[in-house]
């Protein structure tokens, strides 16, 4: 019993954090967080897609006396892409428009990254829309190689 206990304890954590970092698609920027967002939102509006707006947490933390490293979102999208996700699963409209996060990490590594689409498979009702999240999932992972470091 007792070996049974140590693995759930020990192995348990670890698989549901693997599983985790499998719903992400995250890349390592050979740039600066800063570069980064400049370099991403050029990348989204070459692609053709409307830039909603550009949260800087950082700017938001330090607005009130407190530090955060640097950590923008960009929230970005098209309404020809993200309407027929929304026709299929109205509750998409909650993860619509799309989102990347930049964010600077405990060891200074700029990181970019954004959550998996295929993830809302599992989760909202998009059984004819796989085509979408299937594209979803290769804009996102596109415009990310954009600033991954090679």
């Amino acid at each position: 019993m007792k070996k049974v206990l140590i693995t759930v304890f020990v192995w348990l954590p670890l698989l549901l954090h693997a599983q985790s970092k499998d719903e992400w698609i995250t890349v390592i920027s050979a740039k600066s967080a800063k570069e980064t967002a400049e370099s991403l939102q050029k990348a989204i509006q070459e692609k053709g897609f409307k830039i909603f707006n550009m949260i800087d947490h950082a700017a938001g933390a330090e607005s009130v006396g407190m530090a955060l490293r640097a950590t923008t979102l960009i929230v970005f999208g098209n309404p020809r892409g993200g309407t027929p996700l929304m026709n299929c699963d109205q509750r998409m409209g909650i993860i619509l428009p799309l989102k990347i996060l930049i964010w600077e990490d405990e060891q200074k590594q700029v990181k970019a990254g954004s959550i998996n689409p295929e993830k809302y498979l599992k989760e909202y009702d998009l059984e004819k829309c796989k085509e979408g999240v299937a594209k979803m999932k290769v804009v996102l992972t596109d415009l990310l190689a954009t600033v991954e470091r090679k």
